[in-house]
């Protein structure tokens, strides 16, 4: 390059900034930050989310469309329940001090739906049962007045504790049996005992047991054991086996009697069975009770993911519908005009959401689904 080029290049390098400078732009306006002071209106999902390594939580989401509200933290493997008018939340987590070893507080935290903040804090002994959030490890009566705690040490038993005081009142024993059923009138509990019996605990209104029976053996824990997830059905209690058999059960009296049993899976191909964890959901304005369904049924499969979800009639004990859904571990349904259907994978991390079509023999369709990891159990109010 000759030296007149070099010189002009160089000119045009320094000028041409100079000649085209851009102008400022207008300052970024200041973001005003805030916090809601409660979350959206409109029915609920709740998802809990419990893992080892560390604290848990309570995810809030709209039912309609799964958009975020907000979250409540807890503690570790956090067992999640709500009152009656599903206004308050409760959950019962622990707090290790050093995560692996040394003292561990366990607490009940009850929390207001609307704002998600706490309202009472409750001690509870550190032996509750730590494990995977499911159904029926910690219940409140109806008036709100007690809550009832499942502990594993691996011996069970039940804390029954004064939500008043924030006192415990009592430590049940029950022996080989596992998971709360709490009476709707509070009065008394029921959980399934190893030997195929139910046991039956009642409860004084000063929180105290008075008296424990078991019933006669209800099933076979040999040949077909029930899953310990249990679903109303007109008062009674109504649980699944791991073949695919509904017993219905009658906890009103002081021990619980079989009233009735219905086998929907029977000559229907594929040997298909129940699997996950909480894997019913039951809508009482149609009679229909869903379930989480996988084929291939084989000897330790009562855990795996569901391929399907099938709308069965009570009533008339008929499988109506078999909508596809992968990977479902528990489900919730809504009691609305349409039925909702939420579920959760435990062994992929994600909430779906289904509409169910009460025209269409209750077909449901996949409308909704996120990822979320470490999501155990569901509930929708």
């Amino acid at each position: 390059m000759s030296g007149k080029c070099a010189a002009a290049l160089l000119s045009l390098i320094v000028l041409t900034p100079c000649a085209g400078r851009a102008q400022t732009p207008p300052p970024i306006p200041a973001e005003e930050i805030s916090v809601e002071k409660a979350i959206k209106p409109g029915p609920n999902v709740f998802v809990t989310t419990g893992a080892w390594a560390g604290a848990g939580a309570i995810y809030v989401f709209s039912a309609d469309d799964l958009t975020y509200k907000g979250d409540y933290a807890t503690g570790m493997q956090p067992q999640f329940t709500l009152s009656p008018g599903a206004d308050t939340g409760f959950v019962a987590s622990a707090f290790p001090k050093r995560i692996m070893y040394g003292p561990v507080e366990a607490i009940i935290q009850k929390f207001d739906i609307a704002t998600l903040k706490t309202q009472q804090e409750a001690a509870i002994l550190p032996k509750f049962a730590q494990l995977s959030p499911q159904q029926g490890q910690i219940q409140v009566s109806a008036d709100g007045a007690r809550a009832y705690v499942q502990n594993a040490t691996p011996a069970t038993s039940v804390t029954v504790v004064d939500l008043k005081s924030g006192k415990t009142t009592a430590e049940v024993p029950i022996p080989g049996c596992w998971q709360i059923n709490l009476a709707p009138d509070g009065a008394h509990f029921s959980s399934l005992c190893g030997d195929g019996s139910i046991l039956t605990v009642k409860i004084c209104p000063d929180g105290k047991a008075t008296g424990q029976a078991r019933s006669k053996p209800i099933f076979d824990v040999e040949k077909d054991p029930l899953f310990a997830q249990s679903q109303r059905v007109e008062g009674d209690l109504t649980f699944v086996s791991y073949s695919g058999v509904f017993y219905r059960v009658s906890d009103k009296g002081d021990t619980a009697q079989l009233v009735d049993t219905y086998a929907f899976t029977k000559g229907i191909d594929g040997d298909w069975a129940p699997g996950g964890y909480a894997i019913m959901g039951y809508s009482a304005p149609y009679g229909i009770m869903f379930v989480a369904m996988h084929s291939g049924s084989k000897e330790g499969g009562h855990k795996d993911g569901s391929e399907e979800i099938w709308a069965v009639d009570l009533a008339h004990k008929a499988v109506l519908y078999r909508s596809v859904a992968k990977g479902l571990t528990q489900i919730a349904v809504s009691q609305g005009k349409i039925p909702l259907v939420f579920g959760v994978a435990n062994h992929g991390g994600g909430l779906f959401r289904f509409e169910v079509d009460p025209t269409a023999r209750f077909a449901a369709k996949l409308t909704h689904q996120i990822v979320l990891r470490d999501a155990a159990a569901v509930v929708v109010r």
